[in-house]
């Protein structure tokens, strides 16, 4: 089994094993002129809201000044559909995507709203298939090359006020209890995202028929966003909240509040990855970002930013780059992977569209 402990020691021995190791020549006239082409061009990018994100993107205009960087935060709920509608009308704004990977699979993916990313690597660590952890799992769909992930982790989109479940403990089991009725809020699941996916994996662990008692006998509140979600449970509103703002919490237990608001009894595994909307503007800057975020330097930046402000997934596949080790809850037990919700690959979204499908027949 791949434990924490094998995760570090992987990412150690692979990190030395690597040192010394000349590059290709061809491989290196390839990059310099890819990044000698890139000179002069934008770089388009949509990422997700975090300032993780924010953070990296810096380090790589630093590194790369001859490249105008434009960044713009959005989730991936919506990056989807505005992406899908600017392409409908012809226009193809962006160059690259990077941030959770469940709407760029299950949404831009069969929309054809994407260009196959293998074609946008040059650099030969990249493209190496035994540089990463489960070299089967480096792409999310069996439909293509199109959605490469970085990193694999498992993360919480909920959480409940012990002083208000019974027994001062959520379980599964009493979820629905009638002490709870009127007194959970939910994240509306008619997309995929958080709110869909906890439920996802509660209909994984209990049944399905768990799952549409909490959407009709349970009377739940229905919120826009996930930080709305969050604020509720922190304020009382709400007893526990589905599809909640993991980072939200955080800070909050950070500053030092909150303190009986903690985690909701389940995770699903999540994906962070990269993917190349259809038709670019500006590819050699594209294949400039894509190389350097998947390469030893760049995720090690990734995981350095990423553990400075969230409660866990700084960690990335790549065997020569190690986890923060504050954040080895968030790896996933690789060897029983199909006990999560998958959610940015293509079986997590039958399990995603089983929740979307049940709350538009609850809801007419």
């Amino acid at each position: 089994m791949l434990d924490r402990r094998q995760f570090l020691a992987g990412a150690a021995l692979a990190g030395a094993a690597a040192t010394g190791l000349p590059r290709p020549a061809r491989a290196a006239a390839d990059w310099d002129a890819t990044v000698a082409a890139a000179k002069g061009q934008s770089l388009n990018l949509i990422i997700d809201p975090y300032q993780a994100h924010k953070d990296v993107v810096a380090v790589f205009a630093r590194k790369f000044p001859g490249i105008d960087v434009q960044a713009s935060t959005l989730h991936p709920s919506d990056a989807a559909p505005k992406m899908l509608t600017e392409q409908k009308n012809g226009v193809y704004s962006w160059d690259a995507w990077w941030g959770t990977c469940s709407n760029m699979n299950n949404v831009a993916l069969p929309a054809g709203g994407l260009d196959l990313i293998d074609q946008y690597f040059v650099l030969p660590e990249v493209i190496e298939a035994s540089n990463w952890r489960l070299p089967n799992l480096r792409y999310t769909s069996k439909r293509g090359n199109y959605v490469f992930v970085h990193t694999h982790f498992l993360i919480n989109y909920g959480a409940y006020d012990k002083g208000q479940v019974p027994g001062g403990v959520l379980t599964l089991d009493n979820l629905s209890d009638p002490s709870l009725v009127g007194r959970i809020s939910i994240r509306v699941p008619n997309r995929p995202h958080g709110g869909a996916m906890m439920l996802a994996q509660v209909a994984k662990e209990k049944g399905i028929g768990t799952v549409e008692t909490i959407l009709t006998t349970m009377k739940p509140m229905f919120v826009d966003n996930d930080r709305q979600n969050t604020m509720s449970v922190v304020r009382g509103d709400s007893a526990v909240g589905i599809g909640t703002s993991e980072e939200t919490l955080y800070d909050c237990h950070q500053s030092g509040g909150c303190t009986n608001v903690v985690k909701f009894p389940v995770s699903v595994m999540h994906s962070r990855g990269i993917s190349v909307p259809k038709n670019p503007p500006h590819k050699e800057a594209a294949t400039v970002w894509v190389n350097w975020l998947l390469s030893k330097e760049g995720q090690e930046v990734f995981v350095t930013e990423w553990a400075k402000s969230n409660p866990g997934g700084a960690l990335s596949m790549r065997k020569d780059v190690a986890p923060d080790p504050k954040h080895l809850e968030s790896v996933p037990d690789f060897d029983n992977i199909d006990q999560y919700v998958a959610v940015a690959l293509d079986s997590g979204w039958t399990d995603l569209k089983q929740i979307i499908d049940l709350y538009k027949k609850v809801n007419g």
